[in-house]
């Protein structure tokens, strides 16, 4: 009995102060932060994971294409991007070893030209920041940021063709 005369208290005091409160100038993107992840491959599709400590968003991204993830009271973001082996039995990391030590051979031949040293040097600057964003994962490369209300953080996600690997920009 003394529960529902509660209620019935409750209810009334708050349709008191919600008219006293003008809340018709406030949206859901008031409160809420976005997370824009842009695939700008020409070719390959993508499949991404934006996460939270509140959830996670889990998108495939078409060549050229961006998706919005949306979160309430976040803070701090990761986003996730898989890696593809080259093989079953090869995992991503191990793709990426490989081709870390046939990069650093080319750099250091003496038969290779000029540009073929350069562009290894290159490739090799990728294939070390994409083995750095494993963080320990043999398949997924991560990075990520804290989240400011009003602010839309921008991620973006490339195949890198000549390597073969995701460069992953959590910017």
């Amino acid at each position: 009995m003394f529960g529902s005369k509660l209620l019935l208290v409750f209810s009334l005091l708050s349709g008191v102060f919600a008219e006293q409160c003008n809340l018709g100038d406030f949206a859901i993107d008031d409160f809420s932060n976005h997370v824009v992840v842009t695939n700008i491959s020409s070719t390959v599709d993508a499949f991404a994971a934006v996460k939270t400590k509140h959830g996670q968003v889990t998108m495939a991204l078409e060549a050229g294409k961006s998706r919005t993830a949306i979160f309430l009271a976040a803070t701090k973001y990761t986003v996730n991007v898989g890696g593809q082996g080259s093989s079953d039995w090869i995992s991503y990391k191990d793709t990426l070893l490989r081709l870390r030590d046939q990069l650093q051979g080319l750099t250091l031949s003496s038969k290779a030209s000029p540009d073929q040293v350069a562009n290894a040097a290159t490739d090799l600057t990728l294939v070390q920041s994409a083995l750095e964003k494993l963080n320990g994962s043999n398949v997924l490369q991560s990075c990520g940021g804290a989240l400011v209300s009003g602010v839309t953080s921008q991620v973006t996600v490339r195949w890198a063709n000549g390597p073969g690997l995701w460069v992953l920009d959590c910017g």
